[in-house]
């Protein structure tokens, strides 16, 4: 079985002597040991060393107590104890290993996010400059409200637009049919599956939205997101913003 956490007796030095216990007239044949107590966890030795003990086995393997030392053997257990220092990195060596795991996982982490931050702020930098040289046919990943009927949608799912044309200071987009909950994070890779292959795969219904309030957002500094704000007749049915821009093709 494998044991996640351990106390151990960590063996420092060892030798036979042969002695004479207390209360005892023969000497006899025994095992000593310099021990520390140590700790493992998941395997790796995780502390330990703050103290010297002694271990004393006869040749059945039976552990004699300390109060059965005599003096003559405590003298040799401290003279030999004396010998022999604690190896505190090698019992504490699993901390080092474990901070270095950290430290690695940390920059690796770091660099990923770094360059995940950065292919962002690229893909939004592209959306914006796209959004500013607005033209039919474009196509841009969008996280959606409501439906196009102006119901409300559950999980904020994530699909496609096309901008159909632009007329004065409106909009005219179609959705996509399919759309994406899947995520709980809007990402372009996520929706690149269900992107529209076709006519049939855009919604019939076309929309229209407010040009002016659009172009107002892409004047503001770090700007990263556009929202959408439908302007048709039923617009008293579903007013206000329905879907937000956050990628483009």
């Amino acid at each position: 079985m494998f044991f996640i956490y351990s106390i151990y007796d960590f063996v420092l030095a060892e030798k036979k002597v042969t002695t004479t216990l207390k209360k005892e007239t023969s000497p006899r044949n025994f095992t000593l040991q310099i021990i520390t107590p140590a700790r493992r966890f998941i395997g790796l030795p995780f502390g330990g060393g703050f103290v010297k003990l002694s271990r004393l086995y006869d040749e059945q393997g039976k552990l004699i107590h300390a109060r059965n030392y005599s003096d003559e053997l405590k003298s040799e257990i401290k003279a030999f104890k004396s010998q022999y220092s604690i190896p505190y990195f090698q019992l504490w060596k699993g901390f080092l290993i474990v901070a270095a795991a950290i430290l690695i996982w940390a920059v690796i982490y770091g660099v990923k996010n770094k360059i995940g931050n950065q292919q962002r702020e690229q893909e939004a930098g592209q959306m914006i400059d796209n959004l500013k040289h607005l033209k039919a046919g474009q196509l841009y990943g969008a996280t959606f409200f409501t439906d196009q009927d102006g119901n409300s949608i559950d999980g904020l799912p994530a699909g496609w637009i096309k901008i159909d044309k632009i007329v004065g200071d409106t909009v005219f987009i179609n959705r996509s049919k399919k759309l994406d909950a899947s995520a709980a994070l809007f990402d372009m890779k996520n929706i690149a599956s269900i992107k529209p292959q076709s006519i049939d795969e855009w919604q019939d219904k076309t929309e229209k939205m407010d040009l002016k309030l659009l172009n107002e957002q892409l004047k503001k500094a770090g700007t990263k997101k556009v929202d959408l704000l439908y302007i048709g007749k039923d617009h008293e049915k579903y007013s206000g913003v329905i879907l937000t821009i956050k990628g483009s093709e």
